[in-house]
């Protein structure tokens, strides 16, 4: 287990993993200025969601066809599940085996982050459904169920008392990257589809998504890479089929999910899920799908409007940043 706090330390550049650093947090001379650049983010992205007006969504909510309504709830039932497990896992787990400061700092933001989407989720039940009915849907719902044991499956190296190796240290990046980069994003769509009826809802699933896509899948895209390079181990084929595993389970919830969803094919759901992992992959530098994909089609689209969400353009991996305000990634390589 790291030391919290370490005066006797002589470690003069903190490694991600391994190190013995002496716990200070040096936002002045950082070892890696990249994620003091990703905590600035954090840091202007904060938002309220009691700012955000759900009174129209209450009274939408109810035009809702029968399978728009099915959808809605079983896309925020998963949702909830995502941020609730992983505000848990970042401080419980992830954060014990970082050992670079400032990337902590980035995670224990992330984690209260994480705490507020789970809060924000209690908007929804209360202003627009009246009721705590989805907070139980992965107890309830076999294939809500199936994917939330699914996800929580790449976490075992923090189940087993046992010493955590390099190799699934990178593993347990790569598992925060599929959440963040994989799952989220296929549940924003269902939300951002609905958005024409339910503004509400979309409106504060942008915000989410600023965090989601914004800062948190970049702390993990450049932790993968420096345990990497600090340790010299390399999982890249087990990260490239992990992540291309997640998005085949996302397609089969969105397809379960959406069924009789008007936009959601199972050739349209095949398409962004293909387009979301492609992505993940060229931004790992690893082997992309061999797949022609129709950036063109409407689900595609209807992400990348919500998503664009300023012009502020951010490169995670050189830490050049135009403009913190409401900043986002680049959508159009997304």
């Amino acid at each position: 287990m790291k030391k919290i706090y370490n005066p006797e330390s002589t470690e003069t550049t903190n490694k991600i993993v391994n190190g013995n650093p002496t716990g200070i947090a040096n936002f002045v001379n950082p070892s890696r200025v990249i994620y003091k650049t990703i905590f600035e983010g954090q840091i202007a992205r904060f938002w309220n969601p009691a700012t955000v007006n759900l009174v129209a969504d209450k009274k939408a909510v109810k035009g809702l066809s029968e399978a728009e309504f099915r959808s809605y709830e079983l896309t925020f039932g998963k949702l909830i599940f995502n941020d609730s497990v992983i505000t848990n896992r970042l401080m419980d787990n992830i954060n014990n085996i970082i050992t670079d400061p400032i990337a902590n700092a980035c995670i224990a933001f992330q984690s209260g982050e994480e705490a507020l989407h789970s809060y924000s989720y209690a908007f929804i039940g209360d202003d627009v459904l009246g009721s705590t009915d989805i907070y139980e849907l992965f107890r309830k719902d076999e294939e809500l169920k199936k994917l939330a044991d699914k996800i929580n499956s790449r976490y075992w190296i923090f189940d087993e008392e046992k010493e955590i190796l390099n190799s699934e240290k990178a593993f347990a990046a790569i598992a925060n990257l599929c959440l963040e980069g994989v799952s989220f994003p296929a549940g924003f769509i269902v939300v951002w589809a609905l958005g024409s009826k339910m503004q509400g809802s979309a409106s504060m699933i942008t915000e989410i998504s600023r965090n989601e896509l914004g800062s948190h899948l970049p702390i993990y895209q450049n932790i993968y890479k420096h345990i990497k390079e600090d340790t010299g181990i390399n999982i890249d084929e087990l990260a490239r089929d992990t992540i291309i595993e997640a998005g085949e389970d996302e397609k089969a919830y969105l397809k379960y999910s959406t069924k009789g969803v008007m936009g959601f094919s199972n050739t349209s759901i095949e398409n962004f899920m293909d387009w979301i992992v492609d992505n993940r992959l060229r931004e790992l530098e690893l082997e992309r799908l061999n797949k022609s994909i129709n950036t063109g089609d409407g689900l595609i689209k209807i992400f990348k409007s919500y998503s664009e969400l300023n012009e502020t353009k951010t490169n995670f991996f050189e830490g050049t940043v135009k403009n913190y305000s409401k900043q986002s990634l680049d959508m159009d390589d997304f």
